[in-house]
């Protein structure tokens, strides 16, 4: 009876092994906003990963990682934090800048 429990028990952790690999495995889908393409108009998908941040040890509790990916023509991404180290309150100021980027070759 024993046995077959383990058995029954083996089977039911191998079976589901696919479903954890989907789990903890990313996934990025680009979408184009309101118009409700996905991955049209010059746009793409990607997956990005914070691996090897460098946070490990002793952080004293302020740890601030992030990644972002924008990848095709007129991709875009905004981010906006802030990190404190230290008690008391904090004055931050935060603006969006606009950085364009120009072809300098003629091809």
């Amino acid at each position: 009876m024993a046995s077959t429990r383990t058995a029954a028990r083996i089977l039911a952790a191998v079976a589901a092994l696919p479903m954890a690999a989907l789990l903890f495995a990313g996934s990025a889908q680009a979408d184009d906003g309101p118009r409700g393409q996905l991955a049209n108009r010059g746009s793409n998908a990607a997956i990005a990963g914070v691996v090897g941040s460098g946070v490990g040890g002793s952080n004293h509790g302020n740890s601030t990682t992030s990644q972002q990916v924008a990848t095709g023509t007129g991709a875009t991404n905004q981010e906006n934090t802030a990190s404190v180290t230290g008690p008391g309150h904090t004055a931050i100021q935060q603006e969006n800048v606009r950085v364009v980027f120009a072809n300098i070759h003629d091809d």
